[in-house]
């Protein structure tokens, strides 16, 4: 169990320090989101994931591998909490900027962890069905790399059916 935190913790210490030396570029965010979720139509073949865009392409300043990253720590974790297999996901531009949306129907966030869902070793998983103790990592990393771009990143619980979305929004251009 030591070992398994040391590691996850270094994980997001080499991330810091690697955010530091990466160079952004442009390249096309809706490109990046589709390969993405075709993948992860492989990986979770028994999921339905939903596109949810009116772009034909979404020109965005930044580190393509990162957003990818990024959106695989969301998408786990949508799968993970996900009741009915549904994964809901939105790309949109909002004036400068990039929105994206993630959404499952499931469990309600607890309204203490909503601010702290993003911190560092924040977990809500059932400990009694785990093996391994999760280390809440997963969310702090999609965090980093948000501030990373100069975005943000929140969850919110949703109803009609219950579940939550998690919202990142990225300037477009910095």
């Amino acid at each position: 169990t030591l070992n398994l935190i040391l590691t996850n913790m270094s994980e997001a210490t080499r991330l810091e320090q690697m955010l530091i030396r990466t160079e952004k570029l442009e390249f096309d965010l809706k490109t990046v989101v589709c390969g993405c979720i075709a993948g992860y139509k492989q990986v979770y073949s028994d999921f339905t994931f939903n596109l949810h865009t009116e772009l034909a392409q979404l020109n965005f300043f930044g580190s393509p591998e990162h957003i990818v990253q990024l959106l695989d720590k969301v998408i786990n974790n949508a799968v993970e909490f996900s009741q009915d297999k549904i994964i809901n996901i939105e790309l949109n531009l909002q004036g400068d900027l990039a929105e994206l949306s993630v959404g499952n129907n499931g469990v309600l966030l607890p309204e203490q962890l909503n601010e702290s869902l993003f911190d560092s070793m924040v977990s809500m998983r059932d400990k009694s069905k785990q093996e391994q103790p999760h280390l809440g990592l997963g969310l702090y990393i999609a965090r980093l790399i948000c501030q990373f771009h100069q975005g943000n990143i929140k969850a919110q619980n949703h109803h009609s059916p219950d579940g939550v979305t998690v919202k990142v929004t990225l300037p477009i251009k910095i």
